[in-house]
């Protein structure tokens, strides 16, 4: 897309996979810069917010823009645009400090397992109506005078009042982590947040920085069982990988 540089946090667990063994040869390029932020968990840290404000404290003046994903997130640019950087420059976004982009959640196309092809051929259902869709996430101007990230921010956006605006380059409220209606015309993020459903069980076990899967499982089962299809299989699934031999959809 025409990127400078990607600088990849890397958050997996102390004993799990390296990226470098799949992205040696662009870490040798030196166009990906890989941080360790392996193991970082706990009920009084996120290593997301911390990661992204660590990024923009030594990165902010070097670039016009910085734009803040996960690596579940894919961003898509209006086809008129041959380059990130043709899109940026727009005079749309000439007033603006954050362009806020919205999500478009992908299904797990009714996959029960991982298989070894590229993500956007094996998950590519998207569900426009789901209202997960109303968050963003934030592309920022470079060299602004405050931290953007501050303590109290979100991932999402910046609490800071700096001028943001949709996409459309409307202007919109600086605080919030959502647009609704998303905003699609000119660009949107896709959001492959379970992948396999197998996939998407071991990555909630894993777990975020809260102690205990309880208090977010009713949301993630119910986004699990979205398409209500393969429903035995699932249940199977689910019982296995969380030990839940008592577990029903209900």
């Amino acid at each position: 897309m025409g990127y400078n540089h990607i600088y990849l946090y890397d958050n997996n667990d102390i004993n799990g996979e390296r990226f470098e063994d799949i992205i040696q040869d662009y870490i040798k390029i030196g166009f990906v810069s890989l941080i360790d932020y392996r193991g970082i968990q706990g009920s009084n840290i996120n290593p997301q917010l911390n990661a992204y404000r660590d990024c923009y404290d030594k990165f902010n003046m070097t670039y016009n823009w910085l734009s803040f994903f996960d690596i579940d997130e894919y961003l898509e640019i209006n086809p008129s645009y041959s380059k990130i950087q043709n899109f940026l420059s727009s005079k749309r976004y000439a007033h603006c400090q954050n362009i806020k982009i919205n999500w478009v959640y992908y299904t797990n196309n009714n996959s029960l397992y991982y298989e070894n092809k590229p993500l956007q051929k094996r998950v590519n259902i998207p569900i426009y109506n789901l209202s997960l869709n109303q968050h963003i996430k934030s592309t920022v101007k470079g060299n602004l005078s405050k931290n953007f990230w501050s303590l109290a921010n979100n991932p999402h956006t910046s609490l800071i009042n700096f001028t943001t605006c949709s996409s459309s380059g409307r202007i919109i409220n600086f605080s919030s982590p959502l647009i609704n209606p998303p905003d699609y015309k000119y660009a949107y993020i896709k959001h492959y947040q379970n992948k396999s459903f197998e996939e998407y069980c071991l990555k909630i076990k894993r777990g975020r920085p809260v102690p205990q899967f309880d208090e977010y499982r009713n949301l993630k089962i119910k986004l699990l069982f979205y398409d209500n299809k393969n429903n035995s299989e699932k249940l199977h699934i689910l019982r296995k990988v969380f030990n839940l031999s008592n577990y029903s959809q209900n």
